[in-house]
């Protein structure tokens, strides 16, 4: 009857040890703890309550900066160039002394031979060579560096600017690598010029019928290298003893003139430090006070430089 099939069906689904009516709700109960667990775990994760702007700029600095750290990585130029152009936009310069020193002195990776043999199974895939942080290529390039000196200034920060300067156009690297691009070319034409004098000599001997031509082509051989050496020499004393691009910062007496042509960059980049901390107005250059401005000075005076000289002052010539 109806009443009795009723009966057996509520039966069956009271039954817990029937194994058909079992399995739905098991299987059921399972799928709800697995979205409670879930939804569980969604809604016990930690947020931040607000997400600030200084936040995300840190964040962006300090993965820019972990990636050049990391020790598989090889900075190039382009590389330090992009890193402290970001690091400019973001104002955050403090790395910049550590990073330079980095360029110079980190080991250089050397990927493994992609041939699997028998001896190369322990090897590993990456090596490291040891760099050489005086050779002209561990130079910061000028532009880079005086990109990041702007930077420093415009946090006001003397220790950093210091630090930059340091890291920058006080190293070997730097003067060795200037030496080579702006004296390469002069240098060579200056190796060849005696072969040139004694050509042109040769050649001007057999043009006149005065003197006997061996006498006459040295003393045309003299002519030349005189006239070559008195104008390279006059021009060497103009270009190292140039001061109109100085304003604040000079050379002290005694220091050598090559020194002078060498160094110019990083006297120039103590002056703009000292145009930065001083006062702007002419009138009132030479009464800065302060600890900095002392730390400035005696940064200066120890490079071989002079802090506005007096003699060069305005009014005082």
């Amino acid at each position: 009857t109806a009443e009795s099939l009723k009966n057996a069906s509520s039966g069956t689904q009271n039954n817990p040890t029937d194994p058909t009516a079992a399995k739905p709700s098991s299987q059921s109960e399972d799928s709800m703890s697995a979205t409670s667990a879930l939804l569980g775990s969604v809604n016990s994760r930690s947020y931040p309550a607000f997400i600030t702007k200084a936040a995300v700029l840190h964040l962006i600095s300090e993965k820019a900066e972990f990636l050049l750290r990391h020790p598989h990585v090889f900075i190039t130029p382009a590389l330090l160039k992009a890193y402290v152009h970001l690091q400019s936009l973001l104002h955050q310069p403090a790395s910049f002394p550590d990073i330079f020193h980095l360029y110079a002195h980190k080991p250089i990776p050397v990927p493994g031979s992609s041939t699997s043999t028998s001896t190369d199974k322990n090897k590993p895939p990456i090596t490291f060579k040891p760099s050489h942080p005086t050779k002209p290529s561990a130079a910061i390039p000028t532009p880079t560096a005086n990109l990041a000196l702007t930077t420093a200034i415009t946090t006001h920060s003397l220790p950093l600017s210091l630090s930059i300067i340091n890291t920058t156009f006080s190293t070997l690297a730097y003067r060795r690598s200037k030496t080579l691009q702006h004296l390469l070319l002069p240098g060579s034409l200056l190796t060849v010029s005696p072969l040139a004098a004694y050509t042109l000599s040769t050649s001007f001997s057999n043009w006149q019928n005065t003197m006997d031509p061996s006498y006459a082509t040295g003393v045309a051989f003299a002519g030349i290298c005189t006239y070559v050496a008195s104008v390279c020499s006059i021009g060497y004393v103009a270009i190292t003893t140039a001061n109109d691009q100085m304003q604040r910062v000079t050379w002290a007496q005694g220091v050598p003139l090559w020194e002078r042509w060498v160094r110019e960059e990083e006297r120039a980049a103590l002056d703009r430090v000292a145009l930065a901390w001083g006062f702007e107005g002419l009138e009132r250059r030479g009464e800065e006070v302060g600890w900095e401005w002392e730390v400035l000075r005696e940064e200066v005076g120890v490079r071989g430089c002079v802090l506005d000289k007096s003699e060069l002052m305005e009014g005082m010539e």
